[in-house]
């Protein structure tokens, strides 16, 4: 059953009476909240889960979609600010990854750094795309695209009613994905846990390995089997790890600045 929250940029997925944390949720291009329903079954009871809406799907789909990344994360700053003051997480998958990290910067500058930003299928904001911009395909290159990603169901890209609905949302998704870089970003003061999927193309080991050439403090690299949406079937796993890396991180107080990796078995090494 969906919690209600009281901006349209956030939802809630079960009602937590005392709750010691919050994890915020940034979904990939194309997809809505609902892509983390079944992460409210892993995250505990004394965990908030809020999903990030952005204009132009399910709920909002009558909303123009944004292009922008500095739009979604002004307004999702804005609906943050109704939250108690409790510890923060971020996670964020590959558009996702990008829209967390810009939010987490942005709560640095006023003053409430996140506890710990995950950023998942992503590289690094400061390496270039190894791909050219697929929001500038035409339509039937853009659809071939979508299906080698493979993040939007078949029976989604086969009916040409349902792509001429979602057509407009999915591009501007991509313009702000394609257009997310930063040069020579300065250190983030918060503890990054990054994760990368083996077989995946779209976002290699050595590219999301480098954001802890971001991390100005703890940083861990999870390497997981699967290709760009590994987070689908390794769900349990991520929000596992999640969970411990904020423990060892914020409650331990032990940092690992020095970059020590750890593998789907739990193992640090």
């Amino acid at each position: 059953m969906m919690a209600p929250f009281p901006s349209p940029w956030l939802q809630g997925f079960r009602p937590v009476s005392a709750p010691c944390r919050t994890l915020v949720c940034f979904p990939y291009a194309g997809a809505g909240a609902a892509v983390f329903r079944d992460w409210a079954s892993d995250v505990g009871p004394d965990t908030e889960l809020l999903a990030v809406r952005l204009p132009g799907r399910e709920s909002r789909i009558g909303e123009p979609p944004l292009r922008r990344a500095e739009d979604a994360v002004s307004a999702i700053l804005a609906a943050l600010q109704s939250l108690e003051d409790r510890p923060l997480i971020l996670f964020g998958h590959s558009l996702g990854a990008a829209l967390a990290y810009a939010t987490a910067r942005a709560l640095v500058a006023r003053g409430r750094p996140p506890a710990l930003l995950v950023v998942s299928g992503r590289r690094a904001p400061h390496l270039p795309s190894r791909r050219s911009p697929s929001h500038a395909l035409d339509d039937e290159a853009f659809r071939t695209r979508l299906i080698a990603l493979g993040g939007t169901p078949p029976e989604v890209l086969a009916c040409d009613e349902l792509m001429e609905l979602m057509l407009p949302m999915l591009r501007a998704d991509f313009v702000m994905s394609d257009g997310f870089h930063e040069d020579g970003p300065s250190p983030l003061p918060v503890p990054i846990l990054a994760f990368a999927g083996v077989e995946d193309n779209e976002a290699t080991v050595e590219e999301v390995s480098a954001w802890e050439q971001v991390a100005g403090a703890a940083f861990a690299l999870c390497t997981l089997p699967g290709g760009h949406f590994f987070l689908h079937e390794k769900r349990s796993l991520i929000v596992s790890q999640v969970q411990r890396s904020h423990f060892l991180w914020n409650y331990l107080q032990r940092p690992t600045s020095n970059g020590r990796n750890f593998d789907e078995n739990n193992q640090f090494r």
